[in-house]
């Protein structure tokens, strides 16, 4: 090869490197980008399941349910519309709330939570871990007490036609 066909050659090849250098200059910061927006999207719906399942863990066995829970679990559609599984238990669940309470809905209902657990991968969650649930026996008893109060209130209340209001100074109107 002669000096010329050397030089020709070593353009080409500085050429070639430039156009790598800003194909690289342009495309590396658009796939940072990009990889950073699919992780964050990804990010954000494990998020949201993680939220849903452990709304739905603290409230298991409330004594009610709650608001919170109740919009946790109508969002179970959305949040978790990739697992075909949960969103199946969930709607076998769901029909088993028009129902009264029994055995069934206890079983979809755990079911439903280890479905959960599984897709969240918490595979360390055994049934038990999934059935055990703390109520202070305080709260159970406000709760009863609360109920009771509200029976009285409402057979008072039923049973009574007017109230009579007597003046502190003793006449009658």
């Amino acid at each position: 090869m002669t000096p010329d066909q050397i030089a020709l050659v070593q353009l080409e090849i500085s050429k070639l490197q430039t156009w790598i250098t800003a194909l690289a200059v342009f495309l590396g910061p658009l796939a940072g980008v990009l990889f950073t927006l699919w992780f964050q999207s990804r990010k954000e719906r494990k998020d949201a399941k993680l939220q849903l399942f452990l709304i739905l863990m603290a409230e298991r066995k409330s004594l009610v349910v709650s608001a919170h829970a109740a919009q946790a679990l109508n969002k179970i559609d959305v949040v978790f519309a990739d697992c075909n599984e949960v969103k199946t238990l969930w709607h076998e669940y769901y029909a088993l709330l028009h129902q009264p309470p029994g055995e069934p809905r206890i079983h979809k209902w755990m079911e439903l939570l280890a479905a959960m657990a599984k897709e969240m991968r918490y595979s360390h969650l055994s049934q038990l871990d999934l059935d055990k649930f703390y109520i202070p026996q305080g709260h159970v008893d406000d709760a009863e007490f609360q109920r009771n109060v509200a029976q009285q209130w409402s057979r008072v209340l039923e049973n009574t036609e007017r109230f009579v209001v007597v003046p502190k100074d003793g006449s009658q109107t």
